[in-house]
C-alpha cells in the first residue's frame, strides 16, 4: 500500500470503513429483497458510493490505485446486481 500523504491515509481509511458499511447494506438488501426497506437501502448505498468514489478522486496517485483496488471486487458485484440502466 501506497504511504501518501496524511489526508491520503485518512482518506484511505474513510473508504475502508465506508466498504465495511456498504457491505452491510448490501446483505440486508439481499434479505430484503422485495421488502419495502429496499428501494431506502439502495438510495443510502448509492449516495455511500458516490460518497466513496469522491474521497478516491482526492487522493494522490499511489493511494488512489490501492483504494480502487479496495474497492474493486464490492463494486462489480454492486453493479452486477444491483445497478439497473434506465434506457
Amino acid at each position: 500500500m501506497s504511504a501518501g500523504t496524511p489526508t491520503d491515509r485518512i482518506r484511505t481509511r474513510t473508504v475502508g470503513n465506508k466498504v465495511k458499511y456498504i457491505r452491510e447494506h448490501l446483505e440486508a438488501m439481499q434479505r430484503d429483497a422485495h421488502g419495502l426497506e429496499y428501494g431506502p437501502w439502495k438510495s443510502e448505498v448509492d449516495a455511500i458510493w458516490k460518497s466513496t468514489f469522491e474521497q478516491i478522486d482526492r487522493m494522490s496517485a499511489g493511494p488512489q490505485q490501492d483504494a480502487l483496488e479496495m474497492v474493486r471486487e464490492l463494486w462489480m458485484t454492486y453493479i452486477s446486481h444491483y445497478v439497473t440502466l434506465d434506457t
